[in-house]
């Protein structure tokens, strides 16, 4: 009988730890912060090329559209560690460039052709009315310079200012942040366009304040 109940004492003990191992926590956490984060672009955020006479696209090349540049603002509440995080609208619509380089696409015609791609780029960064570098993240934990001519914005990065760009670079709290970002759109040849109707460049991007 001694030995039925240690055998069934044991069998219970077992259940028990299966039971233990079924299970797992759900946290849900954040913080309210007082500040807050305005920002805005110049022209509404529009670069708009104008209409562009498929007689004048190059057949066989990739056709290179002026540079755009528009300025952006962000305007907060208080000295705050924020980044910008650009999303593109039309992802799955850029073509593929020549160089591999990340890019945003320009959107979709008849359904699956793709009219080539934009890239953003940022230049003289300003926190609080002092020039900074700019630093980009991917996950907003290690930080690179950015602040070199021709650095490709990556798609879903982050950009902020900062003190300095050595292995200690890090956001800047800022209150009044400016940077002007350079807009560099390429259409594919003209024999992968439709061809006898108006076709409308499409692209389409958000820039999102990240609080850090």
């Amino acid at each position: 009988m001694k030995l039925s109940i240690i055998s069934a004492a044991l069998l219970l003990a077992g259940a028990s730890n299966v039971w233990a191992a079924s299970s797992v926590d759900l946290s849900v956490k954040g913080l309210i912060i007082p500040a807050a984060c305005t920002p805005t672009l110049s022209a509404g955020g529009v670069v708009d090329h104008g209409k562009i006479s498929f007689k004048d696209l190059s057949w066989n090349l990739y056709n290179v559209l002026p540079v755009a540049t528009l300025q952006l603002n962000v305007n907060c509440d208080a000295p705050t560690l924020v980044a910008i995080k650009g999303r593109d609208n039309r992802a799955g619509s850029s073509a593929a460039d020549p160089i591999g380089q990340p890019n945003y696409g320009l959107g979709l015609v008849n359904g699956d052709k793709k009219l080539g791609w934009y890239l953003l780029k940022t230049a003289n960064g300003q926190a609080d009315g002092v020039d900074r570098p700019v630093i980009e993240s991917n996950d907003g934990a290690s930080w690179t310079d950015a602040s070199y001519p021709g650095v490709v914005w990556q798609v879903g990065g982050m950009r902020a200012l900062s003190a300095s760009t050595g292995s200690d670079a890090a956001p800047l709290p800022v209150e009044a942040m400016t940077l002007d970002i350079l807009i560099e759109t390429t259409m594919v040849p003209a024999y992968l366009i439709p061809a006898g109707q108006e076709v409308p460049l499409d692209g389409s991007a958000t820039l999102e304040v990240i609080y850090l």
